[in-house]
């Protein structure tokens, strides 16, 4: 049966996954003490990886996957493997587990949504992700309001304009996001019965 991508992570023991957002900002003098910030990039997620020390078995199915992505020719479709759900509902999963519809966004990163569990409960801190013709975002709350079936929600960073169309899907539980291997990465140390696997990813839609 033929592989399809973006491909999930494999299942196994994480010790390390570091994800955080990239987000590139110039800084730049033109006189009078006056200090001038500019966007170089779009920000991107970032995510470090890194694995137990794993039997050689164990290894051979995660390096089968690395060798499947072509050292980053091919996709990854990542959900962060330990921090899936709301803080709220770490232990109570079914409210955040039902998706939301997306209305519209204001601002560039205030988003609407219907549709919402009425026993959700979201915090600051906490991530959420939509879904749109194939596409992926996560965005870090930065605050929310709303109660009952109905949410305001401020995002970082803004998501891009493919999915912040009304109609999106709004996931609260296992948010996913197309990445790619970043080339050189991945690194293998470890000897003997175990190795531990490390390496990177970022975001690429």
């Amino acid at each position: 049966m033929a592989i399809s991508f973006p491909r999930p992570l494999p299942s196994i023991a994480w010790v390390k996954c570091d994800f955080v957002l990239d987000d590139p900002v110039k800084a730049s003098r033109s006189g009078s003490r006056l200090t001038n910030y500019t966007q170089t990039e779009d920000p991107t997620w970032v995510a470090d990886m890194a694995t137990r020390p794993l039997y050689l078995d164990e290894y051979s199915e995660i390096e089968a996957w690395w060798l499947s992505l072509r050292e980053g020719l091919r996709t990854v479709l990542f959900r962060h493997p330990t921090q899936g759900y709301p803080k709220a509902h770490r232990e109570n999963h079914a409210p955040a587990d039902d998706p939301g519809n997306l209305v519209s966004v204001t601002d560039g990163n205030i988003l609407s949504v219907n549709s919402v569990d009425a026993g959700l409960v979201l915090s600051t801190g906490d991530r959420v992700g939509l879904e749109r013709s194939g596409r992926y975002y996560i965005g870090r709350i930065t605050e929310v309001s709303g109660s009952g079936a109905t949410r305001s929600i401020t995002v970082e960073p803004p998501p891009f304009d493919t999915v912040a169309q009304a109609g999106a899907v709004v996931r609260f539980a296992n948010p996913a996001l197309v990445m790619r291997l970043v080339p050189g990465s991945y690194q293998v140390p470890g000897e003997g019965l175990f190795r531990t696997v490390s390496f990177q990813l970022r975001e690429s839609q």
